[in-house]
């Protein structure tokens, strides 16, 4: 009788490790995980071990400076090389090198034409932009400015930058729709206000032909730490197709999407309540003086260089047929 081989391990499970760094990260999660200090007998709980044996690994985590511990309450944080380690993973994860990763996978999974915005020196610029297999005829190329009230992400920087920030633009293009789009569906100041409340209750931005005749559009917008705008993500497309495949299945995929780039920037898309959109009305939305100073600033000419590299070549081709 032949002997059935044995199947290989997988090779997570080849690879050796130390057991004993994985129960640290093991008790470093749950503190990164609560709001504040955690005891001892907490901390054990959530981790699945004995007091004792977590208090073995702690003292190890607090003389590394991955911990600290209270000297009053007795009570484990996570300490300053948690700090260090956290910041600089932060800073290594660039805003725009993870959302045209993730918008290069949308086009190619579902065959979308998307886009990629930033912030730039006159509003709301195309980085990036992918085809579908079915190449869209508009003049919106890398490099183009879209509109604030007219555009889908547009209206994603309107709802979400402190009103300081888009108040000239906004004036400048409500003098313009007044003179030459007197069809526009935004013509007032109220029309602003009730706009930005729809965006930030839906949490995209939306157009119907408002800015190319023929094209709709449906944007998200990207978060890092702190709550600060860094991007948007754009779905395009020609309006018959878009509302036949559905405007909430695509704006269903984009939230995903960019909610798991914000997600790999350290934000949570659960902090979107109210208490966040009344930060943002009052222009306070980062946690710092600092990032409140870098939120009005364009994105570097280097991130939008990366961004604007060209689409796999399947992708490429496919578009050209």
């Amino acid at each position: 009788m032949m002997k059935t081989p044995k199947a290989k391990p997988a090779a997570a499970e080849r690879r050796s490790g130390v057991q004993s760094i994985e129960v640290g990260a093991r008790l470093l999660g749950v503190m990164a995980e609560h709001a504040g200090p955690m005891n001892l007998r907490d901390i054990a709980a959530a981790s699945g071990m004995s007091a004792s044996k977590a208090h073995r690994y702690l003292i190890s985590l607090l003389r590394a400076g991955l911990a600290e511990q209270d000297p009053v309450s007795g009570r484990y944080d996570l300490g300053p090389m948690s700090l260090r380690v956290g910041l600089a993973s932060l800073n290594r994860r660039m805003a725009v090198q993870y959302a045209t990763r993730a918008l290069i996978e949308l086009n190619q999974a579902e065959d979308l034409t998307v886009a990629l915005t930033v912030w730039g020196e006159h509003g709301a610029t195309v980085v990036a932009w992918y085809d579908s297999v079915q190449v869209l005829i508009c003049n919106i190329t890398v490099g183009s400015t879209l509109p604030l009230l007219r555009s889908a992400s547009g209206q994603v920087y309107l709802a979400y930058l402190p009103s300081a920030t888009t108040r000239s633009l906004v004036e400048r293009e409500l003098a313009l729709i007044g003179t030459y789009i007197p069809h526009a569906a935004v013509k007032t100041k109220h029309d602003v206000s009730a706009l930005i409340q729809r965006v930030r209750k839906d949490r995209v931005g939306m157009t119907h032909e408002d800015f190319v005749p023929g094209l709709s559009a449906i944007a998200a917008p990207i978060f890092r730490h702190g709550g600060q705008l860094v991007a948007s993500i754009l779905v395009v497309g020609y309006s018959g197709q878009v509302h036949a495949t559905g405007p909430r299945a695509i704006r269903d995929s984009i939230l995903r999407v960019a909610d798991s780039v914000s997600a790999s920037l350290g934000f949570d898309a659960t902090q979107l309540d109210s208490p966040f959109v009344e930060r943002l009305e009052r222009g306070d939305y980062a946690a710092t003086e600092d990032e409140r100073k870098r939120a009005a600033k364009p994105v570097p000419e280097q991130d939008r260089a990366e961004a604007a590299a060209p689409a796999p070549k399947r992708r490429r081709k496919a578009a050209a047929s």
